[in-house]
């Protein structure tokens, strides 16, 4: 679905600074430990302003959709139904040719070109969404560590999003993902957009086990016997998928993020 690029191209969308997301990515979603779990991930702001790589972008997925759309006899409704619209309006193009574009300058290592729209979920019921996240990240161990920080998140999207006017989108990559799928228990990744006021915010999360193997074990197994075993080889060395150009996990914390 997608691969690493071998230059990085300039951001197709603007990146809009956010300190109170920017707060909840490094207290919240850096290397956080819930339980056995460790959990990693970010969640961003972009403002949707094309520019050349998008016009690009979008010349180059219209012009797939035609060739689809040419090499089939008969293109039916049906057809052209997928889960961000009928493929073949310019309005769902360009929703696609945005949710690649913030894909593509929220990890910019990686190259998310040749994502079709049926890679996407249309996400119609916000409460399940929400549910979704309180369950596997904002729940009772989280809380534990930032009081109140369930009603925080929320306020802070409401505040910078405006909920109640975004439509809610995700994306569920294959097992295989190299960014979002090998050895996570769970991973979400769930876009929300404001048509109105061209925003979308980018929320990806994952989990991962903070036991696992360590390659030193099975060098010398007498080890762990001895008693001379570093506990901190059985801690998860963080994933730096999601630590890209804006250096997320470096953001001063000096007041925690749930006050």
């Amino acid at each position: 679905q997608h691969r690493r690029k071998e230059q990085r191209p300039p951001p197709a969308m603007k990146y809009l600074p956010t300190p109170e997301l920017q707060h909840f990515t490094s207290s919240c979603l850096s290397g956080a430990r819930l339980g056995e779990l460790i959990v990693t991930g970010f969640i961003e702001a972009y403002q949707c302003k094309p520019d050349r790589n998008e016009a690009k972008l979008y010349k180059s997925v219209k012009n797939k959709v035609e060739k689809q759309i040419s090499s089939s006899p008969i293109f039916t409704e049906k057809m052209a139904s997928s889960p961000l619209g009928p493929i073949n309006h310019t309005s769902t193009i360009q929703l696609l040719v945005q949710l690649i574009s913030t894909l593509n300058s929220s990890l910019p290592d990686y190259d998310f070109s040749n994502l079709q729209a049926s890679d996407f979920i249309h996400e119609s019921n916000l409460d399940l969404v929400v549910n979704k996240i309180n369950s596997y990240l904002l729940n009772y161990a989280l809380e534990a560590k930032h009081h109140g920080v369930r009603k925080k998140f929320w306020d802070t999207l409401d505040s910078v999003i405006n909920l109640k006017k975004c439509r809610l989108y995700s994306f569920v990559p294959d097992d295989e993902s190299e960014v979002f799928g090998q050895g996570h228990v769970w991973t979400m990744n769930y876009f929300f957009v404001n048509k109105e006021a061209k925003k979308i915010i980018f929320f990806t999360c994952s989990a991962t086990r903070k036991l696992q193997f360590n390659p030193k074990m099975d060098a010398d197994p007498n080890l762990i016997q001895d008693g001379s075993l570093d506990e901190n080889i059985f801690e998860m060395e963080i994933d730096d998928h999601f630590s890209p150009a804006k250096q997320r996990s470096h953001i001063d914390l000096t007041v925690p993020w749930s006050r």
